[in-house]
């Protein structure tokens, strides 16, 4: 089965490359034809229940492609799924550790630790990141973190972070007008 697999994963690459072309354009279609058959692999082997499998595949790729989000994220979701928690933690992690200058590469540990109910351990993770733009949801995160916290004042300056980046965002305004509320019943 292995050497099926690895011919198939050959002869798509070079199926995909009976033009000649340019080296690194010829280089980076036969990589994506790879990924495509590897997602391909994947999907098959999800879907009939083979986790380790799946999960072996992922560690493989993200050392291939250490940038790539999706697959880290990938892998830690899968290793949740079969209750490895250490072992998702430790995935986005690396992540993390491998792309310092990803503005969002804390997200997923962010958001592991907010599903476990560990909420004081994301604003230590998410804060420094807010100066960086990273995407809507670390400010999201950030902000229920501090409302499930009981922190009204922190959870404010948060959504209105958002809402100068976002402003056309319709559930920040509803969170923001919540946390004004609570903060009014609380004076």
């Amino acid at each position: 089965m292995k050497w099926a697999f690895s011919l198939a994963i050959v002869l798509c690459a070079l199926c995909a490359f009976a033009q000649p072309q340019p080296e690194s354009k010829r280089m980076s279609r036969i990589w994506s034809s790879i990924d495509d058959r590897l997602d391909r692999q994947s999907d098959y082997w999800f879907e009939n229940g083979d986790f380790p499998r799946v999960i072996q595949l992922l560690r493989m790729r993200c050392e291939f492609h250490p940038h790539d989000s999706d697959l880290a994220t990938n892998l830690g979701w899968m290793y949740g799924n079969i209750e490895r928690y250490d072992d998702e933690l430790a995935a986005y992690r690396r992540y993390a550790k491998r792309n310092p200058a990803d503005p969002d590469a804390l997200l997923p540990v962010a958001e592991f630790f907010f599903s476990k109910k560990m909420y004081d351990k994301v604003p230590p993770l998410l804060e420094p990141t807010l100066p960086r733009k990273p995407q809507p949801n670390a400010f999201r995160i950030l902000a229920h973190a501090y409302e499930k916290m009981g922190k009204w004042e922190q959870a404010r300056v948060v959504w209105e972070k958002l809402l100068v980046l976002t402003p056309d965002d319709l559930a920040a305004k509803a969170n923001l007008a919540k946390v004004k509320k609570k903060l009014s019943a609380k004076r």
